[in-house]
Parts: C-alpha cells; structure tokens; sequence
C-alpha cells in the first residue's frame, strides 16, 4: 500500500497542495484496505481470546490436580477402601483432564511460544510420575500406565489387589504420586512459570489488539473528516497535505510491530 500514490504522486506531499478530489479518491482507496485489516484484526482477536479460554481451562484443571493430588497424599491410615478408591479415581480424572487441556492448548497455529509452554506442562507431569523408581513403582502397585500422550491408565483389579494385599503399602504409594504431581502442578502455575507466563504474554497481545481496533475505528473517522475539510482546488497548501499524510501514514505504522501483515 502506498500512500503518495493514493494521495495523488509524489507532488501532492511536497508543497503542491492535496485538493478535495484527492483526498476522497484516497478514502475510498483505503477503504477496502482498512476493511480487510479490520478484518484481519478481528480474526487475532478471535483467536487470542480462544488461546486464553484454553489456558484458562488448561489452569483450571491443574489446580483441580493439585487439590486431588493433596487429598490422596494425606489421607489417613483409617482410610476405607471405597474413599482410597474414590480419591484414586478423583486424581486420576484431574491428571488426565490437565494433560487433554494441555494438549488443546498446545495444537492452535500460530502460538509457537504458548504452544511450547503447554507442551512443556505434558512433559512435567510425565517426568513427575516417570523419572523416579520408585515412583514408578507406586504407579505399578496402583495399576497405574503412562500412555504415549501422557494421560494415564488404571487396572482397577490390580488396585484392589494391592489394597487388600497391603493397605498401608498402597496408601504410601498413593501419598508418594500425589505429592510429585502436587510439585509439579504448583511448578506449571506459578506466576512465572509455563501457564502463567503464557497467559501473561497473551493478555498483553489481547489489549494491543484491543488498542488497534480503537485506533483503526478513530483512524477511518478522521480520514472521513479530513476529506470534507481540504479545499476542493489546489490551493499549495502543504500543511494540509502533510496533515493528511501524517495521519495516513501514523494509522497504519500502529500495525508494523504486531503479527497482522499489511
């Protein structure tokens, strides 16, 4: 998009004067242009606001985990069997609901940054419960599987075994894998860490947007303004010209530093 040649050439910006014909042939140039980037706008926008609902969700059920992940590793040496169960099975959903948040997060194109951190969270959560031997061992005792995408699968004839086989073996492995997600969980959610550096970056990429989409609205209404007020003869007024290919050229620089290309 060149700005001197929907403005006339080069003449009308050195001094010549830019006559009301000019400046109206300009607008309704640009029209279909700032239309289009509108458009494009709205699209981030969209998009953006989708990529932080799915960390949004991503952060929900992390904190859903770590809350699983403190029940079962405190729970008492009374704890029935139905209530050892009922908080296997609790963690267990809240493990796998954060490893299929993490995974929505991690598909949208166009995020390469985010996408890593929630990838990053899938890994951390399978090296909690993978890295150690015995952890590893306390998810055999609970019939517990780490799949290739990191959710996990359960045996529940093998947990009922081991439950009535060794109780206290059996609530030591549960305490054992509760804590490791519960570090992990916390490590994903602090301020700084994966989730919410991720969320951080795309909030601030949201008000930007937000701000164009003001500046793009102001930008159209003053163009309008502008092409009523210059005279409709060459008169050689060159502030005028210069005026109007200021704000030309300053509406459309706000977009030069984010993803949308013009």
């Amino acid at each position: 998009m060149n700005i001197n040649a929907l403005l006339g050439g080069s003449s009308s910006i050195t001094g010549n004067g830019t006559t009301s014909s000019q400046a109206t042939s300009a607008t309704t140039s640009l029209s279909p242009f700032l239309t289009q980037v509108e458009q494009r706008t709205q699209s981030e926008v969209d998009a953006t606001t989708a990529q932080i609902s799915k960390f949004g969700l991503l952060k929900s059920a992390l904190s859903d985990g770590q809350v699983a992940g403190h029940a079962m590793s405190s729970l008492p040496s009374s704890t029935t069997p139905q209530d050892a169960t009922k908080a296997l099975g609790t963690f267990f959903n809240a493990f796998n609901a954060s490893v299929g948040a993490a995974n929505k997060a991690s598909a949208a194109t166009g995020w390469t940054t985010e996408s890593r951190s929630a990838k990053k969270v899938i890994q951390d959560l399978r090296s909690a419960l993978t890295s150690n031997p015995k952890t590893m061992d306390a998810m055999r005792k609970l019939g517990l599987t780490m799949q290739s995408d990191g959710t996990l699968v359960q045996d529940p004839k093998k947990f009922a075994a081991s439950l009535a086989a060794d109780p206290m073996g059996t609530l030591a492995a549960m305490a054992d894998i509760g804590q490791k997600v519960v570090a992990a969980s916390t490590n994903e959610l602090n301020t700084t860490g994966p989730i919410g550096t991720a969320l951080n970056n795309l909030n601030r990429y949201s008000t930007t947007l937000t701000a164009q989409q003001k500046a793009l609205k102001s930008l159209e209404q003053t163009m309008a303004s502008a092409s009523n007020s210059i005279p409709s003869t060459n008169t050689g007024n060159s502030t005028q010209s210069t005026a109007l290919t200021a704000l030309l050229g300053s509406g459309l620089a706000a977009y030069r530093s984010s993803k949308i290309t013009i």
